[in-house]
């Protein structure tokens, strides 16, 4: 079972880097990845929670936070809702990595990163895409484009086609501004519960203009990943998420079922 690393308890906070030019979770950042390197926290051990080192390094837990994120885009730890912060690999990767249990954590991932919404526009669903995206042909639904980014003046982490149902036109102009999942703001505002997540993987060439936007070239391969986010009154929203196949490792973790007794 991994444990949680602590460092050994300091009279007053930590030292950090003294480029004080940085800002103060960069600087953290920069410890915690050198504590990582040198085995201080070792990879499958648990790093201290966000309330510990922000009393280690005598700054908020926004700030940690911060810190914690840029370790996981550097690909050093994974962060799970309820699981903590976990440590993946004592060199940096460029890996983005996914792996969900829970519409909490599909959430919470949203949260910590960046979306930016290209545009949108009516479509009308073909035979093809409607059996994808769980509508009828010819229905009218609207298409949403963005991409994800690790953060403001990040890199980018996938280019985002989501289908909304007709019904939900009215609330398009505010995924823009929205902080979060799209999801979170069509199930709020519809009341419709979602009672399940379907997702599909399927491995492909990515389309040009698609490859363009992510600044990789013509030809690029990508994972691509479909959720249909399910509620009794149908699909709430369908998203491909379309990622660069070099840089995107999805996992997933599959239990024995218990036999029932006899």
């Amino acid at each position: 079972m991994a444990r949680t690393v602590k460092p050994s308890e300091p009279a007053e906070a930590a030292a950090i880097s003294p480029d004080e030019a940085a800002p103060r979770y960069l600087r953290i950042h920069r410890e915690l990845a050198g504590r990582i390197e040198a085995g201080t926290y070792p990879v499958g051990a648990l790093m201290p929670t966000e309330t510990e080192l922000g009393q280690e390094f005598a700054t908020s837990r926004f700030t940690v936070r911060e810190a914690l994120r840029c370790l996981t885009e550097d690909g050093y730890v994974e962060r799970r809702q309820g699981m903590g912060t976990r440590v993946v690999s004592a060199r940096p990767q460029v890996r983005y990595y996914q792996s969900f249990e829970s519409l909490q954590e599909l959430f919470q991932v949203a949260v910590d990163t960046y979306m930016v919404v290209l545009g949108h526009q009516p479509v009308s669903l073909d035979a093809e895409l409607a059996e994808r995206v769980g509508g009828r042909a010819g229905e009218r639904w609207i298409r949403v484009d963005g991409v994800r980014w690790t953060g403001p003046g990040g890199r980018p982490i996938c280019y985002i086609e989501s289908f909304v149902p007709e019904r939900f036109e009215a609330l398009i102009p505010q995924f823009s501004d929205h902080q979060g999942p799209f999801f979170d703001l069509l199930e709020r505002h519809s009341r419709e519960a979602i009672e399940e997540t379907q997702q599909e993987i399927r491995a492909l060439v990515m389309p040009q203009a698609i490859s363009r936007q992510l600044g990789l070239p013509n030809g690029a391969l990508s994972l691509q990943l479909l959720r249909r986010y399910v509620t009794a009154a149908g699909v709430l929203i369908a998203s491909f998420n379309w990622h660069s196949a070099d840089q995107m490792t999805y996992k997933m973790r599959i239990r024995r079922g218990r036999q029932p007794q006899e």
